[in-house]
């Protein structure tokens, strides 16, 4: 299974004085902190729930936007906000695929470097129906009046999950940094 997830770590500094003395104190942050975290990978998720595609002919559609979770993960030196979707197709749609994903491929990570297919592909007839097949804009194989497959070079990226985090980037900080001085304010 596949799981196209983005980590985020939040690395703030506070420094203080006389650090021996507020020690028992700076323990419970991670506590007040926790739920700040929580807030602000639920925004991302919001996000990427906004930003997926959906299928909107047919059957189907908002399943991509339904499978897209959240998860904490607290460690002794660290927190970690996850936002995920297990859906195998979701790094297809993510990144794109065959010659128009190489092609098309704007706003996915400027850190991932996919590979893509050079060449474009054939399905088989009895893959789908016609009607999805051209929904998808997919060409249409014929041999004479019967349909024996389905040609495509591949879909464009429709980035999702990346930009639900780089575009709430500054506003994830500005609340963190918020949140951050109201919990020291609490010692």
């Amino acid at each position: 299974m596949d799981i196209l997830c983005w980590r985020w770590n939040a690395d703030l500094k506070v420094e203080f004085e006389d650090l021996s003395r507020h020690m028992s104190e700076l323990s419970r942050l991670p506590a007040g902190l926790r739920g700040s975290i929580g807030r602000q990978i639920a925004l991302v998720q919001a996000s990427a729930k906004e930003e997926a595609p959906v299928r909107r002919f047919g059957s189907g559609g908002g399943e991509l936007r339904q499978s897209i979770l959240t998860q904490m993960e607290t460690y002794s030196d660290r927190m970690v906000a996850i936002c995920y979707t297990n859906k195998e197709y979701a790094p297809y749609v993510e990144f794109g695929t065959g010659p128009n994903g190489e092609a098309h491929h704007a706003g996915i990570s400027p850190d991932v470097h996919p590979v893509y297919k050079q060449r474009g592909w054939v399905i088989p007839a009895d893959a789908m129906s016609v009607e999805a097949a051209q929904s998808y804009g997919f060409g249409i194989a014929r041999d004479g009046d019967k349909v024996i497959g389905y040609y495509t070079r591949g879909q464009a990226a429709r980035p999702f999950m990346y930009p639900a985090l780089k575009n709430n980037e500054g506003e994830i900080i500005r609340r963190l940094s918020a949140d951050l001085r109201k919990e020291v304010r609490k010692l």
